[in-house]
């Protein structure tokens, strides 16, 4: 519910090893259960229980994040988009890095503060250096994993932290350990967070009326499309609607 993950936390992951959520009608513990935003709709909220909190906690529980400060995100998938989000609302300085310049413009008109093309400046690191005064961002989500982490490490700042949170290239990765030991970097991995910290965070949402990034809402009938979309690429947030639920439920 709050505080430190339990050792045993993975064997009660939805999808992996319990079924997943891909289904009209589940039954649920009610302890694992939140209060959604009250502006959002039920695909809007259908989003936040990895995405979204996985941003929230990496940055505010762990990272302690402060107004001012400067966070580098990777990509512009689910994670992603709502660090920008949260980070611009909070007062955060937000870099993303993309290989779509179309991808960039939209995180910015979301709230990001700067944009790093990574095909067009491989050594991306060097770029954040160059956009923080050499000091490297306070913060960084790393989705990428790999030995990136690396680049991760160079484009942070001394005593900096690091949420690594995917592994899109590579569950394993060639350290260089004197450069994180000079630097001071804090490196966590981060497997979503408790429900307390959902709440704190809904709260923060309504707050400051932030909505999700939602790409396309499929009918539950073409699940199989929805993760073909996935498998491609989406900006933001792919929904299944469960059509015959959420009927039932808006009568109820």
């Amino acid at each position: 519910m709050d505080g430190t993950p339990k050792p045993n936390e993975p064997d009660f992951c939805y999808g992996a090893p319990l079924p997943g959520a891909l289904a009209q009608y589940m039954i649920l513990n009610a302890a694992s259960a939140v209060k959604a935003p009250e502006a959002m709709t039920d695909e809007e909220a259908s989003t936040l229980p990895i995405a979204a909190l996985t941003a929230w906690y990496a940055m505010m529980d762990y990272g302690n994040l402060q107004p001012g400060q400067s966070v580098l995100v990777q990509g512009t998938g689910g994670v992603s988009v709502f660090a920008v989000q949260i980070a611009s609302a909070f007062g955060a300085k937000v870099i993303a890095t993309s290989s779509k310049d179309e991808n960039l413009a939209k995180v910015k008109a979301l709230g990001a503060w700067e944009g790093i093309n990574y095909t067009k400046r491989p050594d991306w690191d060097k770029a954040a250096l160059e956009l923080t005064d050499g000091k490297g961002v306070d913060q960084l989500l790393d989705v990428v994993g790999g030995d990136g982490l690396n680049q991760s490490v160079a484009a942070t700042r001394v005593g900096g932290h690091i949420s690594q949170i995917g592994f899109l290239q590579g569950q394993t990765a060639k350290l260089d350990l004197m450069r994180v030991i000079f630097r001071q970097t804090a490196i966590r991995g981060i497997a979503v967070g408790p429900s307390r910290a959902f709440e704190r965070m809904n709260e923060f949402l309504n707050k400051h009326s932030i909505h999700p990034v939602v790409d396309k809402v499929y009918p539950f009938e073409q699940a199989r499309e929805a993760y073909e979309h996935l498998a491609h690429g989406a900006f933001g947030k792919i929904v299944i609607r469960a059509d015959d639920f959420a009927s039932a439920s808006r009568k109820g």
